[in-house]
């Protein structure tokens, strides 16, 4: 039976303290695989130091403890966070942003036929978490508070990519906009962490429990309040996000120009990545096409303008 492996780097196995949660290999040629630690052993940092002075900078596991990988870089999250030395901000970003390549590649794996310029909207994205690096302590939390929720993590990503694939359309093009766009959809949804996760699973709200959902936007701007890298831009985007062009959205009611450009280009592609990915309360899933053409007829709700846009976007760079 042929074993498939899947890259891990050097220096993730270095930082991590403790025992491994997975077998690690080394790549001896093309297809030889040598195993060079056992599940639960721990790592000999001088072992690891010695593969990166050869320009070893790559570690193998097998694709079927993969996901053990995610439980990994959380771990070296808590050992940071909790740690009493300060936080390695590169290091603490190069866990956060591997996290997120996880998930890219999770959103690749299950919408091949968005052939967006996802890889350049990926690497966008990452950059943006630089925003947050005077602050990382909070950006390590609210972090890993998306993280406990793999569901909301890969939304808010698909959110990310595709809000950043549009704005590049409509000429958003400055480095500034696109970071601020792409850190505000990947934070538009943290509110969810402070609401009960079972009001994300009914078919069918009270309207109580709806008035709890509908918080999260005012929720979302408490969590971000005291991040020194939060711009205005971002807030903005995370409590706007679900105003609709006709003023019917909320929680202001806000519509056409009182709303921030960039609060609309989130709304589109969350809209978009809700209807194209698995919910916990549906078991429906939608093609692009029909996630497109209900958007359109939903009238009202998004910028027409900006959903023409979207819609080349989507059908022009289609597979």
């Amino acid at each position: 039976m042929n074993v498939e492996f899947f890259p891990v780097t050097t220096k993730f196995i270095y930082y991590f303290k403790g025992a491994l949660p997975f077998d690690v290999y080394l790549q001896r040629s093309e297809g030889k695989f040598t195993k060079i630690y056992n599940k639960l052993a721990e790592h000999d940092p001088e072992q690891i130091y010695r593969y990166e002075n050869k320009d070893v900078s790559t570690l193998y596991i097998t694709q079927e403890e993969k996901h053990l990988y995610g439980s990994f870089l959380c771990k070296l999250m808590d050992q940071y966070t909790q740690g009493s030395s300060p936080i390695d901000k590169e290091k603490m970003l190069d866990i956060i942003k591997t996290s997120l390549e996880m998930t890219y590649e999770k959103i690749v794996a299950q919408n091949d036929e968005l052939d967006t310029n996802i890889i350049w909207a990926s690497q966008q994205i990452k950059s943006a978490l630089y925003l947050m690096q005077d602050d990382m302590s909070a950006a390590i939390e609210i972090f890993k508070n998306l993280s406990a929720d793999e569901q909301l993590l890969k939304h808010s990503y698909m959110v990310s990519i595709f809000s950043v694939v549009l704005a590049k359309n409509l000429g958003f093009s400055t480095e500034r906009n696109l970071m601020s766009i792409g850190l505000g959809a990947l934070l538009h949804d943290v509110g969810h962490t402070r609401i009960n996760e079972e009001l994300f699973k009914k078919p069918q709200l009270s309207s109580k429990e709806w008035d709890e959902i509908k918080d999260h936007p005012h929720l979302g701007l408490k969590i971000v309040d005291h991040i020194k890298g939060i711009s205005t831009d971002v807030r903005s985007i995370i409590i706007q996000h679900h105003e609709h062009y006709n003023g019917r959205g909320y929680p202001n009611r806000l519509s056409n120009n009182l709303i921030f450009p960039p609060a609309k280009i989130v709304a589109i592609a969350d809209g978009f990545c809700s209807f194209v990915s698995k919910a916990s309360y549906r078991e429906t899933t939608f093609t692009p096409e029909q996630a497109l053409t209900m958007m359109k007829d939903d009238i009202g709700h998004y910028d027409p303008a900006y959903m023409e846009v979207f819609k080349q976007v989507i059908q022009g760079k289609k597979k």
